[in-house]
């Protein structure tokens, strides 16, 4: 066995440094953790633990009411006179009285005042059919051997000297039998360690005694006539509690209640009981266990405060009242009280408690040091052993927990298969899927409805990348248990990665039904709304996880990531500047903010958040894509060329990728390669309407015009209000001379912009067409007028100067004309519209010369263009007449 732990601490030492590729999937905080042992009680035994820290419960609030008996009252003081004749014969009274449970202690003070001497309750642990839903019981059998686990802390301190008289009990000590557990969970009482402390055994309802005001014994004269008559009365008291302890029929039923675990019902009987002794600390703790367990805590805090407040010095209440803060998740307020119980008497429930605390907390050192304290009293106690394998998973101590978990199975047998599903859980977490794999074959051999076996096991499988044989597992899971969350959870992500998202969103909607605040299951919904296109029901689930959690960065970048893709751009910043602030260093909340700047045209923050993104994430696609289509905005051709090629070797069938570098082929004018990227893209996406109107603008350039108007009409029915597509569309119609279909289509574009410079030109184009000239010269000078961006609007702006210059010359200003027409040209030295028109001005202004240059530049690039011929016969008829009118005047 020393050698098979050393070989697995070295391998586990590895594994610790190198486990993360293995365990990527468990390190995301939406998992649950599946070393948990549900649910997450101190007290619970998780099937094979032994007895915590508890004991019988409590019922009504009636608060104590004193004795009324006349004659005890009368003859107290006498009691009190004669308690030293009492003392005298008290070797007497040991002989003749063997089985004492009880003893009372009475303190009498120099001023002649009674007070209660500091007797206390002894109790025994024991199992009351602790299951992984049950927290053991503490039994109400009082001996000195059951506290050999305690350490008594405090005496009768004062500045008063005290006598002590102890007064015992004449009657039969009773065996009463202890709580048994059920068949899946273990028997073993807590063990402990004899600290050979003595502490006074007293009865349960001893406590009577304590809460009797104390009486002046000047007050009392007490005779010793009455000696007799006090002493009667005294048995007859001893009695009345005797018969309280031993043969109440009420408690005797609560106790078999709650062996049974019917908790309401044994709440009603401790009423009974404490309805005629509400001083008894025992079984008011008792009713605060049955309370806890059916998570009534209000009502279980009421009963212990009530313990607390009468019998400061006992530690059970503290103890109880602790556990409970601790699963009302106050964990200040349970540290105290624990703390308290400790102080008072050691105990493992106390101490097994405040490490649960200190897990809650991330205090693993604390939480291990404090197993560490329980397993001192109570060495072979499984469920600490369990729990302290946990923390050492979390502290990456995997031998150590695989230490535990062994001798869990040496100790604890009946409970094989969970202590085998746990230590299948530890190797899976150091990378060992074939020695989990066989844990947990094993584990659900021996017992094949272990649900935390199949939990396990489907967790593994999804690791391993084997779906089916994870959905089949958490498939039984569900025929077990219809209601398992962790079921429905892991089926909906499954589903969810295998692509099915309608049966993913069935699984957390059934799950939600079961947990409508699970800010986990929210958050899976919310992105299985987003995909599939839910926007509205995304952004419900998250508005609902945000109210439960209002900073929650991942649930406020999802929101913004949902605001972004319905263009709510306002909304979206808000969510993932608050993001940022929360998580400065988030690639994905700077993508996003970035890509929402790039939509708001706002070039300086979106490419700095995008650079910074991308230095975080060097292979972030939505970050290359985005900034590639960033810095093609800019006219960045090369770094958008080069963004846009790393977004496609990441992922080549990337529609935004392929469709961005096919518009950037298209403005560069490298034609065939825009084509056969912007055809992939939408071999991909028929529907992607950005590839469309591209695709339909290429057509355009290339003369395919029945193309360009197909892709263009397309590319519309998806998005009927794209500006681009509308502008692009009214070129193609007015280029097919519709004139009124493109006027159309021009205008709802300019209501919307009416000073964008494109859809401008292009009407100013139709106006010059259809002869509305001051039309024209009203939309190509506002056109030319605010084209802001003149690196990317160079086209437009020629055609503006053109189609300018062409309502000039046929109105006659042949000189504002000729100023356009330079300045087009100047551009672009080849565009036979403006060369013609041109030729005509200068053929106008008799410049003929110009005229036939511009004229001979057009055929040699259009040879059989039928303009410029006639144009140039007209020049030179022209000329030859004016040479001739020339000649005729030298001659004269």
């Amino acid at each position: 066995m020393e050698q098979v732990r050393q070989f697995r601490r070295h391998t586990t030492s590895i594994a610790r440094n190198s486990s993360y590729e293995a365990n990527e999937f468990y390190r995301s905080p939406e998992v649950i953790n599946p070393m948990l042992i549900r649910p997450r009680r101190a007290s619970e035994p998780d099937s094979q633990a032994s007895q915590p820290f508890v004991t019988s419960l409590s019922s009504s609030l009636t608060q104590d009411s004193p004795l009324n008996d006349d004659n005890f009252n009368k003859s107290l003081g006498d009691v009190n006179n004669s308690l030293n004749n009492l003392n005298i014969n008290k070797s007497i009274i040991n002989n003749n009285n063997i089985n004492i449970n009880k003893k009372l202690n009475v303190n009498i003070n120099n001023n002649g005042s009674v007070s209660t001497g500091g007797a206390s309750t002894t109790t025994t642990f024991v199992n009351i059919n602790s299951t992984t839903n049950q927290v053991p019981v503490i039994s109400r059998k009082f001996t000195k051997s059951t506290f050999s686990g305690f350490s008594r802390i405090g005496g009768n301190g004062g500045n008063h000297n005290h006598n002590h008289h102890n007064h015992q009990n004449h009657h039969q000590q009773h065996q009463h039998q202890q709580y048994s557990s059920s068949s899946s969970s273990s028997n073993n009482t807590i063990s402990t360690n004899s600290n050979n402390t003595t502490i006074s055994s007293s009865s349960i309802d001893n406590n009577y005694k304590s809460e009797i005001p104390p009486y002046k014994m000047s007050s009392l004269n007490i005779s010793n006539n009455d000696l007799n008559t006090q002493n009667n009365h005294q048995t007859k008291l001893k009695k009345f509690f005797t018969k309280s302890k031993k043969d109440n029929p009420q408690l005797s039923k609560a106790h078999e209640l709650m062996e049974q675990k019917n908790f309401h019902e044994s709440i009603i009987y401790y009423t009974r009981v404490l309805d005629k002794h509400p001083g008894s600390y025992s079984a008011r703790c008792d009713r605060a266990y049955a309370y806890h367990q059916m998570f009534k805590w209000n009502s279980a805090l009421q009963d212990l405060g009530i313990a607390i407040q009468r019998h400061p010095q006992k530690p059970r209440a503290y103890a109880l009242r602790g556990e409970v803060y601790r699963l009302m998740e106050k964990f200040d307020m349970a540290m105290i009280d624990l703390s308290k119980s400790l102080k008072l008497q050691q105990n493992a429930f106390a101490f097994r408690a405040r490490a649960e605390v200190n897990c809650s907390l991330a205090k693993y050192a604390e939480a291990i040091s404090d197993f560490n304290s329980a397993l001192n009293l109570e060495p072979n106690n499984s469920y600490t052993l369990t729990r302290r394998s946990k923390v050492y998973c979390n502290l990456k101590l995997f031998p150590e927990a695989l230490d535990d978990l062994d001798n869990v199975l040496m100790l604890d047998p009946r409970n094989t298969s969970s202590t085998l599903a746990n230590r299948g859980e530890v190797y899976r977490l150091i990378g060992r899927f074939d020695m989990a794999l066989a844990d947990l074959n094993s584990a659900l051999e021996r017992e094949e409805n272990n649900t935390l076996a199949l939990e396990r096991r489907g967790a593994l499988f999804r690791q391993m990348g084997k779906n089916v044989e994870a959905l089949m597992d958490f498939d039984n899971i569900l025929k077990l248990n219809p209601k398992s969350v962790f079921g429905h959870k892991n089926r909906g992500e499954i589903y969810q990665a295998l692509g099915n998202l309608n049966e993913a969103l069935y699984n957390f909607d059934e799950a939600l039904k079961l947990e409508r605040d699970n800010l986990s299951l929210l958050k899976h919904r919310s992105e299985i709304h987003r995909l599939l296109g839910n926007y509205q029901s995304a952004i419900n689930d998250l508005n609902h996880a945000l109210s439960i959690e209002p900073n929650d960065a991942f649930l406020l970048r999802g929101r913004g990531e949902v605001y972004r893709l319905i263009q709510c751009f306002d909304l979206s910043l808000t969510d993932f500047d608050k993001a940022l602030e929360i998580d400065p260093g988030n690639a994905f909340a700077l993508t996003s903010r970035g890509e929402v700047y790039r939509m708001l045209r706002k070039g300086a923050e979106a490419l700095n958040d995008l650079d910074h993104a991308i230095t975080l994430i060097p292979n972030n696609l939505l970050a290359r894509e985005s900034r590639g289509a960033l810095n093609r905005t800019f006219r960045r051709y090369e770094e958008a060329l080069r963004d846009l090629d790393y977004a496609l070797q990441l992922k080549p069938s990337s529609v935004f990728a392929l469709a961005n570098r096919g518009a950037i082929y298209y403005m560069l004018s490298r034609y065939y390669e825009a084509q056969i990227d912007l055809d992939k893209a939408l071999e991909y996406d028929p529907n992607h309407a950005f590839t469309l109107e591209t695709r339909g603008a290429l057509y355009n350039t290339l003369g395919k015009y029945d193309k360009a108007l197909s892709d263009l009409d397309r590319a519309l029915s998806i998005e009927p209000e794209n500006s681009w597509a509308l502008c692009y569309r009214g070129e193609v119609l007015f280029t097919l001379e519709k004139y009124d279909e493109a006027l159309e289509d021009l205008n709802r574009v300019l209501d919307l912009q009416p000073n964008w410079c494109y859809p401008l030109s292009v009407r100013g184009a139709l106006y010059r067409s259809l002869g509305c000239y001051t039309k024209a010269l009203e939309d190509l000078t506002s056109s030319l007028r605010n084209a802001k961006d003149r690196a990317y609007n160079i086209k437009y702006e020629n055609k503006a100067l053109l189609n300018r210059g062409s309502v000039y010359r046929i109105i006659g200003k042949f000189d504002e004309a000729l100023i356009d027409f330079n300045k087009a040209l100047l551009r672009d030295p080849n565009n036979i519209f403006g060369l013609c028109e041109r030729s005509y001005v200068y053929y106008s202004l008799e410049m003929y010369d110009y005229a036939l240059l511009d004229i001979n530049v057009v055929l040699v690039i259009d040879p059989h263009n039928s303009f410029a011929q006639n144009l140039k016969s007209k020049v030179e008829f022209a000329q030859n007449d004016k040479n001739l009118n020339d000649d005729n005047k030298d001659n004269f």
